[in-house]
């Protein structure tokens, strides 16, 4: 799946998809962002933890949100609506628990919370609370490699001129259960 991030003023983005099966979205943004767009800032999160059943990952999977529009190309199947309805009721834990990491990670950057600091560790401890039996707590060299894919999203998103954009993609995997390293 092929995401474009786009500025369209100083504080104002669009995003937009082209799903695997053709099926392109427009989603809606709510925030005015200077630091970072949230929908990026979910797709670097997640990406990076290999969170398959977070926003990016039930898009991908079919799951259209509210305010998701369907700008081109036909739903893959007669049933699509249902299958959208399955994905986003049979997920919500998986999106409340990536909601949390990211809102988390986000903090811990606009903080200048040292990601190696027993501090970061600490604050994510607080406030995640792994849904999943087999997820591990996330390791130093995690919290490291998220808050640096984080800031390198935020560099390249603010050298971005109104109209300007960027690409990035999904990871095809089929969803599953996420574990964390």
């Amino acid at each position: 799946m092929k995401i474009t991030f786009s500025r369209t003023g100083e504080r104002r983005y669009t995003t937009s998809i082209v799903r695997d099966d053709g099926v392109e979205l427009k989603v809606p943004s709510y925030d005015r962002s200077s630091w970072l767009p949230h929908d990026l800032a979910h797709f670097v999160v997640e990406r990076e933890l290999g969170l398959r059943r977070g926003f990016w990952g039930r898009v991908a999977d079919g799951a259209l949100f509210k305010g998701i529009e369907i700008l081109d190309g036909r739903r893959p199947t007669p049933d699509a609506a249902a299958h959208s309805k399955e994905q986003l009721k049979l997920n919500q834990e998986n999106a409340v628990e990536a909601e949390v990491l990211v809102s988390s990670f986000i903090e811990l950057v606009e903080k200048g919370i040292p990601p190696a600091s027993v501090a970061a560790q600490a604050r994510l401890a607080q406030r995640w609370m792994p849904q999943h039996p087999d997820a591990c707590p996330l390791k130093s060299a995690d919290i490291q490699r998220v808050c640096a894919a984080l800031l390198a999203a935020r560099q390249r998103f603010q050298k971005l001129v109104p109209g300007a954009s960027f690409e990035v993609e999904w990871p095809r995997t089929k969803a599953r259960k996420h574990r964390h390293r």
